[in-house]
């Protein structure tokens, strides 16, 4: 099968995926939106070089129901101590594509920004989060003058079932499982930014409207979270075209 085949079709099965969630939050919007508690955590992975080249990644999801709300990738600055060719090999990236500057914050405000939108307008926003600072700054600028309930932790402590993050933990430990491009140091990582987001579409769909919360119920998230009131199979999904 040709290279550009398969791509193409990836790019085409990514957007259906990304405008049916859209199209999903809009209808639950219509309906009076929805309520609950929500947790935020990024994740960093890399294109081609982990130090010259690293991407955040922030998600959004509902505690209760696991349900993934938005993703945003991004580029970060390059980091860490660098070798003579790497230094070499950074400079020749730069001038090609220009410095690299962290978009962790305007990842955060997009997600929280979609949160906004699909909340309901007369509640306030409930967030759970580390201690990074960025995080209510930015959910203030982007649902002002929306009242906000923030609880943080220490990222540093055990990520265990007691932990008040453990729903976002486990939902980029099963990112990192199911997307082949957020494994660690390996040639399977993301090549470019705008794949890995195309990846990122495909498995939130997935996950929200294909996959059940456990392995015990068949009630996926988007069910739990009162997005909608059915199971979807992951064919209907990527047959589904605008209404």
């Amino acid at each position: 099968m040709n290279k550009k085949t398969v791509e193409r079709r990836f790019v085409r099965m990514a957007q259906v995926a990304r405008d049916f969630h859209l199209a999903r939050l809009r209808e639950c919007t219509n309906a009076g939106g929805i309520d609950g508690t929500f947790q935020l955590d990024e994740l960093e992975t890399f294109e081609h070089h982990r130090k010259l080249k690293p991407v955040t990644m922030a998600v959004l999801i509902e505690r209760k129901s696991y349900f993934i709300v938005h993703t945003r990738a991004g580029q970060l600055a390059a980091r860490g101590r660098r070798t003579e060719a790497q230094q070499e090999r950074l400079e020749v990236i730069q001038k090609e594509e220009g410095k690299r500057r962290s978009a962790s914050r305007a990842c955060v405000r997009e997600c929280f920004e979609a949160l906004g939108n699909v909340l309901a307008s007369d509640l306030p926003i409930r967030l759970q989060t580390d201690k990074k600072c960025t995080y209510p700054t930015e959910c203030k600028r982007a649902n002002f003058p929306r009242a906000l309930y923030h609880r943080t932790t220490d990222s540093r402590k055990r990520r265990d079932y007691r932990n008040l993050l453990f729903p976002i933990n486990h939902t980029l430990a099963m990112m990192r499982d199911g997307m082949s491009c957020l494994v660690r140091r390996s040639w399977g990582a993301a090549k470019k930014i705008k794949g890995l987001q195309r990846h990122a579409w495909l498995w939130t769909a997935y996950r929200n409207y294909v996959r059940g919360v456990t392995v015990k119920t068949r009630t996926t998230p988007a069910q739990s979270a009162g997005v909608c009131d059915q199971r979807w199979q992951l064919k209907e999904v990527l047959r589904w075209r605008w209404p």
